[in-house]
């Protein structure tokens, strides 16, 4: 059961609406547009902000099913500190030769691959509440052995948080077709944000880019900015979550 919670300002009780909505669907799936976009960085904000909110370590977990890089992450420190159930390494790591041991046969099938990342999120969701789930690399990434993050987004039927590269112009085209790609393989329930921006750059940024994505992409919200190195306490993480939470509320999710 969770644990009830009172006395809360509005703000909060809107994050509530986010944890109650992500309870149907049990899962986000934090997609980047690339490796070092900081997608472990957002999962490990949003964690933070879950226990701020009264969630126990207990109801949460987080997973990164596939990886490239077996260096443990500050996500993976925060979680053991906090005592929240997580695998920062699952079964699926991509070392060198893996594809092509895989186009060769040497390796599990496309079907068993996908059948063990799930399991391994079914057993670490067991009598959780929220799970994060961490991408790895772009949204195709894994599509050589047949198993991308966005087929096991819609595995899951998991809304996806996309993270966009810094910058204007190049966050853009990134974004233009990571979108693309995401939609044309049906993933239909997706936010953007942006990290790893030099704080005296996060308001021009965040105009510009807000205003041409509303254009090119009018029915994908544009959520917030990030900071580079941001601390966890930082007051404008705030803004960013908190529209997470109303774009995730507005969503008809199965």
């Amino acid at each position: 059961m969770r644990t009830q919670i009172s006395h809360k300002t509005p703000a909060q009780l809107r994050f509530l609406d986010l944890y109650k909505l992500i309870v149907k669907t049990k899962y986000i799936y934090i997609m980047g547009s690339a490796s070092g976009v900081g997608k472990s960085t957002i999962c490990e904000y949003l964690l933070a902000q879950l226990l701020l909110d009264g969630f126990q370590p207990e109801q949460l977990a987080y997973i990164k099913p596939m990886t490239q890089c077996t260096d443990k992450q500050a996500v993976t420190v925060f979680c053991e500190r906090k005592g929240i159930s997580h695998q920062g390494l699952g079964n699926l790591v991509f070392k060198k030769g893996f594809s092509k041991d895989f186009i060769d046969g040497l390796t599990k099938s496309s079907a068993l691959l996908m059948e063990d990342i799930l399991a391994e999120i079914d057993r670490i969701s067991e009598n959780k509440d929220i799970v994060i789930v961490d991408g790895i690399g772009g949204p195709s990434t894994g599509s050589i052995v047949g198993v991308s993050n966005v087929d096991i987004a819609l595995s899951l039927e998991a809304p996806v948080l996309f993270v966009g590269t810094a910058g204007i112009g190049a966050a853009i085209d990134d974004t233009i077709l990571a979108v693309s790609f995401m939609q044309q393989q049906g993933i239909k329930n997706i936010a953007l944000i942006y990290n790893k921006l030099q704080p005296s750059e996060l308001i021009n940024t965040k105009n510009y880019v807000s205003r041409r994505l509303s254009e090119l992409l009018p029915n994908i919200p544009v959520l917030g900015v990030f900071a580079n190195h941001m601390p966890l306490e930082a007051k404008t993480i705030q803004e960013p979550v908190t529209r997470i939470s109303q774009w995730l509320n507005s969503q008809s999710l199965t």
